[in-house]
């Protein structure tokens, strides 16, 4: 269901997404759909509409109960302009096409030319440090362009000649997706749309890998089973909503031409990483207590919430993988990068003060909220496994201590 609102910078839908409490009898979450698209390019207004249709299906059938037992995968989005669709024109029909025969320059004595996004983020630093390692002929490109920007991207694009892009810049924060609804909306998706296009055009032989999030699965997420690719994408929130629409939309593009490879991460976790992620979380308030910061109580607000939780080194691992794999996947194949083992909140506490050594109670704290608002999330890691020749390494006693340590020294006065 959508209608058209007035706005400072044009026309802007209200789609309606699955409520965050659907249990509860609340009203629905309405989330603010920017008119993102470029109306002198009718193909993507109608892209953008499918995109949107097929997250609003996916919404439907998770609101009827179906989620276990319906699935829908990219392939799904329908070849012809939905009712949001304005334009007249016919949408392009998705016809599938054949993956490359080879990866363009994938040998680091060849010098991969690298163009990443989101460099300077949490998963960024620790990915250039894995490239350094794992491909030290490479050739990194950053920028610190504002990829809502068509012009500067395109400029970007053209003069550099990237071989590959790892998207990893967003507005990841439940929390301040939530609150600047319309900054994630225009990154997550407007930037997205953007940067992909202007590959798709400046540089078609490239390889476009989008690190997208378990998070658009949302609402499947309660059938208690591990998910895996043709899980059903019903998101709960404005960044999951957002970074959803992005998902498809890259699918949509990779059956026109882009060479799309959609990553979709669970719970990331490693050191320089933000409080307000659940593993810091939880280590900062252990080492305030081991240094008698705190008293020896840690407050958490859902001690029984699973996490899927993989060390962030492994997950770049796994990005980098699919920079150099021998054959090329098809175009627009989504992944699962995840551990396919759920840590609760409680257990995940419990293993931090015993690395710590030190004793301290469980404290349930209402006003706490949960970082992703579900109450367990699980992936079946068994595709990427396979197509990436990829898994965890790092074990979790040695992810706990680097956290863990992060943390002492960070609260040093």
């Amino acid at each position: 269901m959508s209608k058209s609102v007035p706005h400072e910078k044009g026309e802007i839908r209200l789609f309606r997404v699955i409520p965050s409490k659907h249990e509860t009898g609340k009203k629905p979450v309405k989330t603010l759909l920017p008119s993102c698209i470029s109306k002198t390019r009718t193909r993507n207004c109608c892209r953008q509409a499918s995109v949107l249709n097929v997250l609003g299906s996916c919404c439907a059938l998770a609101l009827s109960g179906d989620v276990a037992e319906n699935s829908m995968a990219w392939a799904d989005i329908p070849a012809s302009p939905g009712p949001s669709c304005r334009e007249t024109a016919p949408c392009r029909p998705f016809l599938p096409l054949p993956p490359r025969t080879g990866f363009p320059r994938s040998s680091p004595e060849m010098g991969l030319r690298i163009l990443l996004t989101g460099g300077q983020g949490f998963v960024g630093q620790h990915l250039k440090a894995r490239l350094q390692d794992r491909i030290p002929g490479h050739v990194l490109l950053e920028d610190p362009m504002d990829i809502r920007d068509r012009a500067a991207v395109e400029r970007f694009v053209r003069n550099e000649k990237p071989d590959a892009c790892l998207h990893l810049a967003a507005v990841s924060s439940v929390a301040r997706a939530k609150a600047e609804s319309a900054d994630a909306w225009t990154v997550n998706l407007d930037g997205t749309l953007i940067l992909a296009e202007t590959f798709e055009t400046h540089a078609p032989q490239a390889s476009f890998i989008f690190v997208s999030t378990a998070e658009i699965y949302g609402a499947s997420f309660s059938s208690g089973q591990p998910l895996d690719e043709s899980a059903v994408i019903a998101p709960v929130n404005a960044y999951a909503s957002s970074k959803a629409a992005a998902d498809l939309a890259i699918g949509n593009l990779s059956r026109e031409g882009l060479h799309g490879l959609r990553l979709r991460s669970f719970t990331q976790v490693g050191t320089g990483q933000d409080e307000d992620a659940i593993l810091p979380f939880l280590a900062a308030q252990v080492a305030r207590i081991e240094a008698g910061q705190q008293a020896p109580t840690i407050r958490v607000g859902h001690p029984d919430a699973g996490f899927d939780v993989t060390d962030v080194r492994d997950a770049c691992d796994a990005y980098i993988n699919a920079l150099a794999l021998p054959q090329p996947l098809p175009n627009g194949t989504a992944l699962n990068i995840c551990s396919g083992v759920t840590r609760t909140v409680r257990s995940m506490a419990i293993d931090l003060l015993d690395v710590a050594g030190v004793s301290a109670t469980i404290e349930v704290d209402p006003d706490i909220p949960c970082p992703s608002g579900l109450p367990s999330m699980r992936g079946n890691p068994a595709a990427a496994r396979q197509a990436l020749d990829w898994s965890p390494q790092i074990p979790w006693h040695e992810t706990l201590v680097s956290v863990l340590n992060d943390w002492r020294y960070r609260i040093k006065p």
